[in-house]
């Protein structure tokens, strides 16, 4: 039997429990071509971006690439989450010392 707890508080849930899916990805408006773009030499970015790769093993690509989230809440946070998704109030509460 599978047990879940909300992702946000940590209580156990019972068969009252929300699902929040979130996904991020880039978004291009192909419309949004300018003249900088059309001048630019896009074989010669990509064999930059190619050898960095190589060099570094890591790769600027990896932001672009679409994430998936998946959180399990109570009822409680459910409307918390409800009422601000991007839980800006907290962000509003912080208050910093004046150095």
């Amino acid at each position: 039997m599978l047990h879940f707890s909300c992702d946000l508080c940590g209580q156990q849930l019972n068969d009252r429990r929300f699902v929040v899916r979130a996904e991020v990805f880039p978004v291009f408006d192909p419309e949004e071509i300018g003249e900088d773009d059309l001048d630019v030499d896009n074989l010669q970015e990509v064999a930059q971006v190619i050898e960095e790769m190589e060099s570094t093993g890591e790769s600027k690509l990896d932001d672009i690439e679409p994430k998936s989230f998946r959180f399990d809440l109570c009822p409680e946070c459910q409307q918390k989450f409800i009422k601000d998704p991007l839980n800006r109030e907290a962000a509003s509460r912080l208050n910093f010392s004046e150095n």
